[in-house]
């Protein structure tokens, strides 16, 4: 079967397929727990056992490994269908699909612009550590990352060299004051987006999306999948970054 033909009929019946994937019965008994007509649900399963992603075993009609393989990919492709419009741009190895799947987006818009930012600090606040890459810094960051350093957080960051520069040159004594407490580093590679990865009773991952120096949308995730993946992420950063020394030093 065709990709495009597969997917339509995961569209069409995916509901038959994951009954089966929940609890493997017979024909009768799924007409009695499905909505769908009789006609229906029997033209489903030719179709679902047509296409190899389901059998007929002593009666019952159970998903193959094909079957609950896509029943997979699909659920994965409908619950980050969501943040479609936001990577629309990113290369396709940017992002792994894991990480979107389940993941909430707060996006700034007329009645409240800052709701992305407090997002962040809200996911900062209630952290122990934290490691993040950031393409950019937003006026008001540094003073307030200061003060969650001040309290006791712990942080690792990796920021591009030119950023590292004006930080430098517009905010010499927060930063100084940072490095005391946290550890920067400078890197020369392109930062598409931010990303930050937290510590803690509840360890939480988010994605900060840009538009220049504008910020589109927030992507904020708890899912193990979704947590390995930034943390590999900020690791990828600090391979061939270089520590920042305060002035003083």
């Amino acid at each position: 079967m065709e990709g495009e033909d597969l997917a339509e009929l995961l569209r069409l019946r995916h509901g038959v397929l994951r009954s089966l994937v929940e609890d493997p019965r017979p024909r009768h008994e799924l007409v009695d727990v499905l909505p769908d007509s009789k006609s229906t649900i029997y033209k489903s399963l030719s179709q679902l056992q047509d296409a190899g992603l389901v059998k007929s075993v002593e009666d019952e009609f159970v998903p193959t490994l094909f079957g609950v393989t896509a029943l997979a990919r699909y659920d994965t492709l409908v619950e980050t269908a969501h943040v479609g419009d936001l990577l629309a741009d990113f290369p396709g190895d940017t992002v792994d699909p894991a990480a979107l799947v389940g993941a909430e987006v707060v996006r700034p818009d007329e009645t409240d612009a800052e709701r992305h930012l407090e997002a962040v600090w809200n996911l900062l606040e209630g952290a122990e550590s934290a490691g993040g890459v950031a393409p950019v810094v937003s006026p008001g960051y540094v003073e307030r990352f200061r003060k969650l350093i001040d309290s006791g957080l712990t942080a690792e960051l990796v920021l591009p060299t030119p950023l590292v520069n004006s930080l430098r040159d517009q905010h010499t004594t927060a930063l100084a004051a940072v490095l005391e407490r946290a550890v920067i580093y400078e890197t020369d590679m392109t930062v598409p987006f931010g990303v930050i990865v937290t510590e803690g009773v509840r360890p939480q991952m988010a994605i900060e999306l840009r538009d220049g120096p504008f910020i589109t949308a927030l992507i904020i995730n708890d899912t193990p999948d979704a947590i390995q993946w930034a943390k590999m992420t900020v690791e990828r950063f600090q391979t061939n970054a270089v520590r920042v020394e305060s002035e003083e030093e």
